[in-house]
């Protein structure tokens, strides 16, 4: 848990009272690959952060179309660039509007996760005006993440969005994901996506 801590740490003043507070809500719990922690059809009860691993969030059309929409893991080398919530495996509408799942989320490799109840994790925001600050930390980067995904697909070229997941995600073609959650990821084939990686040495 220590580097779960190191990673809020850099988002939020996190005193050892308040990471008190915060640490003796959490339940380790480890799933193995193909596995999924949430389906499309749930409504979400709990926020995990994951500490290893990594977890892909996804959408299937009513055409049983496949399309990637994030990664989620923890890495300390590029948290330079990256938000609060980039660790937080959860579909946050549903969290927060007691609404069905848009998302499923798949483990791709063997993850750690620290699982936080909803019903604890409200009780500690009402609790004070600091952890309220918090919640509204986790509001802000929620739809900052959402808005640079969006904006991302609206206006930028397939490069573009490659080079991106690279600064977020540096080794994420040597961490054992299938090539086209990438592509789909990146919304091209993945014959283009072959294309890119010769044009950018990867």
């Amino acid at each position: 848990m220590n580097i779960l801590k190191e990673y809020l740490d850099h988002f939020i003043d996190m005193d050892p009272k308040k990471w008190q507070q915060l640490s003796n809500l959490f339940q380790k719990v480890t799933y193995k690959k193909g596995e999924h922690i949430y389906s499309d059809t749930e409504v979400s009860d709990a926020i995990y952060f994951i500490t290893d691993g990594i977890v892909r969030s996804y959408k299937i059309d009513k055409n049983a179309k496949d399309f990637t929409w994030s990664f989620h893991c923890l890495d300390m080398d590029v948290i330079e660039h990256r938000m609060l919530m980039d660790i937080a495996v959860v579909d946050y509408v549903s969290f927060t509007q007691n609404t069905p799942e848009e998302l499923a989320f798949e483990v791709l490799v063997d993850a750690t996760l620290y699982k936080i109840e909803k019903k604890d994790l409200q009780q500690l925001f009402n609790s004070s005006k600091e952890w309220k600050e918090v919640e509204l930390r986790m509001i802000q980067d929620s739809y900052a993440i959402l808005r640079e995904r969006t904006f991302n697909l609206l206006t930028k070229n397939a490069k573009e969005r490659l080079e991106d997941l690279l600064n977020y995600f540096p080794g994420v073609f040597k961490k054992e994901v299938n090539v086209e959650y990438i592509a789909s990821y990146l919304g091209i084939t993945r014959q283009s996506l072959n294309r890119l990686k010769r044009e950018l040495n990867i």
